[in-house]
């Protein structure tokens, strides 16, 4: 018996277990791929694996009859991240070591198969996911401002054609929330900043729906209003599904239409006049930084009618398999471990977590939510969906919060106000931009 755990010894992945404050570690290979780790006597070692996979014979031969119960009841566990253990790894500089192929299912130990919770991860590919150099942001600032020089650009070329026309943006705001006036604010300087006219109606907190109506349908017959945006939320008094199908979807800059998001989601068909902001800022960050979308795995994770869902149906228009992950899913992360793209939009602070990342894998987090910290000023500091810390030690690319998604709302909703006068003024084919 000895003997025979001396062989499986070789192939064991490298653990890190704490009993009573003493490290063990054990050694590992996969291929060419080693991982030394130091012990205090390797009989010792082979000695604590030995138990613990007694301990887990009765996991195994459940396992046999019921593998949904034990991925149920394992799935949460994911592979060590110890910082102390990675000094005591090193890896062979072997190129085969980093192409190696996994061992099938079937050769993996027991101890394996609960350890990663009935997941076939090789040595090879916890060691790269544990390892990883760290990942390339997305600097969503400075794309933003990219596509604002962009905007300015077409239209002074738009006044040139047209003899000094100029797109227009109409902002509806009722009430008076502090972080909405802030909202509209910046909006109508990014709009002055690129050269767009904005005007803005603002009504009190106890307008009635009917003259926010009113607002709106006037906006519709002004033929220099190209957007409308009508600032949400609204007082609760007022029926905002109701103003915003009044909204006309050659006017809807945000996208929300039902004839907009009915359009976007059929192909060779009439395109949508208009994309929602946010997640076709997503895709913009994607392409911009180029990360391959087509025939691609992307995962979204939430489904919201703002950005979940017309995030699917972006990365469906380009070419992506794609699965949407939401409240009811079992088991998320094995769909998520499975993606080259992730969009993280499910409004759960730090939600997504780096061991559920397939290696490389391209994430765009949307989320923004305040997180306690004593050490701030205000208090707090900002996240998003994803735990920044560990998802950047496994993916390739990833929007940092703040810095990412935000800056790409407002330019997005600017190049939407663009094309719709580039429509108006029957410019959009000299303007270069879609009809």
């Amino acid at each position: 018996r000895e003997r025979e755990r001396e062989k499986e010894s070789d192939r064991e992945m490298a653990v890190v277990s704490s009993v009573h404050r003493a490290s063990v570690f054990a050694a590992a290979s996969v291929g060419d791929t080693k991982m030394l780790v130091s012990s205090s006597s390797r009989r010792s070692a082979k000695f604590f694996v030995g138990k613990r996979r007694t301990h887990f014979s009765k996991a195994k031969a459940s396992s046999s009859s019921s593998s949904s119960s034990s991925e149920t009841r394992h799935h949460h566990l994911s592979p060590p991240t110890d910082k102390k253990a990675s000094e005591f790894v090193q890896l062979s500089a072997s190129k085969k070591a980093a192409t190696a192929a996994p061992p099938p299912s079937s050769q993996l130990t027991t101890f394996e198969h609960v350890l990663y919770g009935g997941i076939a991860l090789t040595a090879a590919s916890v060691l790269k996911r544990e390892l990883s150099p760290g990942c390339e942001l997305i600097d969503g600032k400075q794309i933003a401002q990219e596509i604002r020089q962009e905007i300015k650009d077409k239209v002074e070329e738009m006044k040139t054609i047209t003899k000094g026309k100029t797109p227009g943006l109409a902002v509806v705001l009722v009430g008076e929330r502090k972080d909405s006036q802030s909202y509209v604010r910046s909006k109508k300087k990014m709009c002055a900043e690129v050269g767009i006219r904005s005007e803005g109606t603002d009504l009190p907190e106890d307008a009635t729906e009917e003259q926010v109506l009113k607002v709106v349908r006037a906006y519709n017959k002004d033929r220099n209003i190209h957007g409308i945006l009508v600032q949400l939320p609204m007082p609760k008094h007022i029926n905002e599904e109701r103003v915003l199908k009044e909204v006309s979807y050659e006017k809807d800059v945000d996208g929300f239409h039902p004839l907009n998001i009915g359009a976007l989601s059929q192909r060779g068909r009439e395109d949508p006049r208009f994309v929602p902001c946010t997640p076709r800022g997503c895709i913009e960050l994607l392409k911009r930084s180029n990360v391959e979308i087509k025939g691609k795995k992307a995962v979204v994770v939430g489904r919201s009618n703002v950005v979940g869902t017309p995030a699917a149906l972006l990365l469906q228009r380009n070419d992506a398999t794609v699965t949407v992950v939401h409240s009811r899913t079992k088991n998320p992360e094995e769909a998520i471990r499975e993606a080259d793209i992730v969009i993280a939009a499910c409004g759960v602070m730090e939600y997504v977590q780096g061991s559920w990342l397939k290696p490389g894998a391209a994430v765009i987090d949307v989320g923004i939510n305040a997180k306690d910290d004593a050490t701030k000023k205000l208090g707090y500091r900002l996240v998003g969906d994803c735990d920044f810390k560990s998802c950047k030690k496994v993916a390739g690319k990833m929007t940092p919060v703040p810095g990412g998604v935000g800056p790409m709302t407002i330019a997005i909703l600017l190049q939407n106000t663009l094309e719709g006068a580039a429509r108006s003024y029957g410019v959009s084919e000299q303007l270069g931009l879609k009809k």
